[in-house]
């Protein structure tokens, strides 16, 4: 079968290893997943990733000394299930979190080698026991937006959020968008939303912010004070007699972007008492001077994957209509043109997810 596949930091479909599901697991065919950073981030800087997982967890989440599967965000159509007694059968639409638990360990499906295919090759094994069945007439390409809306989803909890807060989300990127999104479910608000580039502030829009700014031209958190001024005492947040805050709700920022600095700029521009969520994955070393956090008393939280009911919550909001993404998708491409969408994705002025279609 095909698949595509990272091999000394180039992108590639070629040939990869038919797999054989073992005990609890399903063999699927892959019919559509979306391009996360994450795979963007391997293609060129595997080996970076390969050391900062080893220092983090242990071991590193790639082998970049064989060819790399990558894809996570997938929907696949099961064709065959070594796992009785589950209620999986033939046609089902189904997905998963993008793991195996195998007895020799768990297995991250979209970094593994061609033995250990990703939602990038025509076909590929999952966990029955992570393995959720799509709702009947949820289209494929939204239920594809599960594993990227539950990062969302526990962003956005990590954070609590109480309907007085204020959010601002910095970074209108694939994440970013979706925590807007996840946040207007919530009916958290107003949302104020900061983002360099045109295309991406006007998706924001469409997902639910209410007020959109560029930083080039206006500090983010001179507009989140403005949009969140208290209108009665019970809505204000916290105070300081040396920062002020007492006619201001509460504020929440989620940090989007991921690149060195972003989390002191943050610090620099919070007001006191922020709740700060970081989602953005920075891969390089950073630098931060803890007095901005301290004087402020800042409340730096981070966040990462999600839990398996907040995969499930997901996958409920996006089948009952709670939770609208479709806007993040900018296009559908066919095996074939994989590479040219991990391009266009490497210059993100109009696309957000691109999403691939191997069996097509």
């Amino acid at each position: 079968m095909r698949g595509a596949v990272v091999e000394n930091n180039k992108l590639k479909v070629t040939d990869v290893p038919e797999p054989t599901p073992k005990p609890n697991e399903l063999l699927v065919k892959s019919m559509v997943c979306g391009i996360c950073g994450t795979d963007l981030h391997c293609v060129h800087h595997a080996n970076d990733m390969a050391e900062a997982t080893r220092q983090i967890i242990g071991q590193p989440l790639v082998d970049i000394s064989q060819p790399i599967s990558l894809g996570h965000e997938f929907v696949g159509e099961v064709l065959e299930s070594n796992a009785p007694g589950t209620s999986f059968k033939p046609g089902d639409q189904v997905v998963s979190l993008p793991f195996l638990m195998r007895e020799d360990g768990m297995a991250f499906i979209g970094s593994g080698t061609p033995s250990l295919p990703g939602g990038f090759s025509e076909r590929l094994l999952l966990d029955s026991r992570l393995t959720m069945k799509v709702p009947n007439g949820l289209d494929p390409d939204i239920a594809s937006l599960t594993e990227p809306m539950a990062v969302a989803l526990h962003a956005v909890n990590r954070g609590e959020p109480s309907p007085n807060h204020v959010p601002l989300v910095i970074g209108c990127g694939p994440i970013g968008l979706a925590v807007i999104a996840v946040l207007k479910m919530k009916n958290i608000g107003p949302i104020v939303a900061s983002d360099f580039s045109a295309a991406r502030r006007d998706l924001a829009r469409q997902v639910g912010a209410d007020v959109v700014v560029n930083p080039a031209q206006q500090s983010p958190y001179e507009s989140w004070q403005e949009a969140a001024k208290a209108s009665a005492a019970d809505q204000a947040g916290p105070f300081s007699p040396l920062f002020g805050g007492a006619d201001l709700r509460p504020s929440l920022i989620f940090e989007c972007v991921g690149i060195p600095g972003l989390i002191q700029n943050v610090c620099a521009g919070a007001p006191y008492g922020a709740r700060v969520v970081v989602v953005g994955l920075c891969m390089e070393p950073d630098n931060m001077v803890p007095a901005f956090p301290i004087l402020k008393e800042l409340d730096l939280r981070f966040a990462s994957f999600y839990t398996p009911e907040e995969f499930g919550a997901t996958l409920h909001h996006l089948a009952e209509g709670e939770l609208e993404a479709s806007n993040l998708i900018s296009d559908t491409v066919g095996l074939d043109d994989i590479a040219s969408a991990f391009e266009r994705l490497g210059k993100p002025e109009k696309d957000i997810k691109i999403l691939v279609k191997p069996s097509e």
